[in-house]
């Protein structure tokens, strides 16, 4: 078995070289990591569950030798059970940086009685909140909010969930699956004031979320559509950076840049894992292992 330091070292060899940019220190800096999705079972496939508590250890080991101002988990902390949880959290103890966690689909793979204390066991007092940064205001979205998992099976939210995919599979939407969701109209408005405000405020938005909405794919947000048309439409919004898709994708849109983080638990070596630096004009991705460098230009 693999110890954080071994992982550590490995993840090293293999990080994409950062890209080059003039402006030397960044208005904001992040460590972003997405699906550690840990769970104390053999691989099944491409996912190592239990190698994630070394890969995410060694990935706090690295951001904690840099100055960061927040760390962000992008959703499935675990892929199954209650007790998975005291486990993942263990190499997060020694972070030294403040965190955010997302809400991802795993996270809630616990008994029915058990899912309404999942906000608590990760840290959130609040399902979707913003903090602001350096110009920027940080998005953080409960993309599970519209649900067939997020709830008790027979609570009425579980059941209008439930419609509301059914009615998307019989439309053909390729993401009208299970393990996918939508952001609710309660929280759409929500958003819509958070990015009027920031706007009012000359602040710079970008969103975060579990669930990928750019490109077309079948791990998008059911109401995938709807988001795009916002993100497009609020020009201060300058990117959306998610997880779910363990496969990782990007793709731009009218000006807004869309990423998905390559998830943690694949593959037995290697980690997954991102910093990532804003500029007034652009983010850069430094990324670790699987997860390949980019650089994001705002949209004038």
């Amino acid at each position: 078995m693999h110890d954080r330091r071994s992982f550590l070292a490995a993840s090293t060899a293999v990080a994409v070289a950062p890209l080059v940019y003039a402006q030397s220190k960044p208005l904001v800096r992040l460590g972003l990591v997405a699906d550690a999705q840990y769970a104390g079972i053999d691989p099944i496939g491409s996912r190592h569950y239990r190698r994630s508590v070394g890969k995410l250890g060694a990935a706090v080991e690295d951001f904690n030798k840099r100055e960061l101002d927040l760390c962000v988990h992008l959703g499935d902390l675990i892929d199954r059970k209650w007790e998975s949880f005291d486990e993942i959290k263990k190499p997060l103890a020694g972070l030294r940086h403040p965190i955010r966690h997302l809400f991802g689909n795993h996270d809630f793979d616990v008994l029915d009685e058990q899912k309404e204390k999942v906000p608590g066991q990760m840290g959130l007092e609040k399902r979707y909140s913003f903090t602001d940064k350096g110009g920027f205001r940080l998005v953080f979205l409960d993309t599970t909010d519209v649900s067939t998992y997020a709830h008790a099976l027979r609570d009425d939210r579980t059941l209008k969930a439930v419609r509301q995919m059914n009615a998307l599979e019989g439309q053909g939407r390729p993401n009208a699956q299970p393990w996918n969701s939508a952001v609710g109209p309660e929280q759409m408005a929500w958003l819509r004031a958070a990015c009027v405000d920031a706007a009012g405020k000359g602040l710079k938005v970008v969103l975060f979320g579990h669930h990928p909405v750019y490109p077309a794919n079948t791990h998008n947000l059911w109401n995938d559509q709807e988001m795009m048309e916002f993100a497009e439409a609020n020009r201060n919004v300058v990117a959306w950076i998610n997880g779910h898709n363990h496969q990782g994708n990007f793709g731009t849109k009218a000006g807004v840049a869309y990423v998905t983080l390559e998830g943690m638990v694949e593959t037995a070596e290697t980690t997954a894992y991102s910093l990532a630096d804003l500029y007034a004009d652009r983010i850069v991705l430094t990324g670790v292992g699987r997860v390949p460098s980019r650089e994001l230009v705002f949209r004038s």
